[in-house]
């Protein structure tokens, strides 16, 4: 969950109006490493909260995704296990499941 920009705001406002971080934990309902980091972002400039999300670009090339389509029509058993090694990059499974939902493709169930 992301906090306010407000709460934030006010956090940093009452440590900095020389408040103890037990009160100001307390006062608005947060934890003391979140005190403290927010604190600390605020003496950086850099309040606001992180980015959510992937912090890079996709591992997956277009050639990559289309030898998924591919492999998943010739043999529909294949597990996402199975297709990472044929791929032009290290991924690990998840990013070939996220890719599969991403591309509309399901691996056929064997049970």
């Amino acid at each position: 969950m992301t906090y306010s920009m407000d709460l934030r705001t006010r956090v940093v406002a009452a440590i900095e109006a020389s408040d103890s971080v037990s009160s100001v934990m307390r006062r608005f309902d947060v934890s003391r490493p979140t005190v403290r980091d927010w604190y600390d972002r605020a003496q950086r400039g850099a309040l606001k909260p992180s980015k959510t999300g992937p912090k890079g670009p996709i591992k997956l090339t277009a050639a990559d995704e289309q030898l998924m389509r591919d492999m998943i029509a010739k043999e529909p058993g294949i597990t996402a296990m199975q297709l990472i090694p044929l791929l032009s990059v290290q991924v690990v499974e998840s990013t070939v499941c996220r890719a599969m939902k991403r591309l509309g493709l399901v691996l056929k169930k064997s049970r």
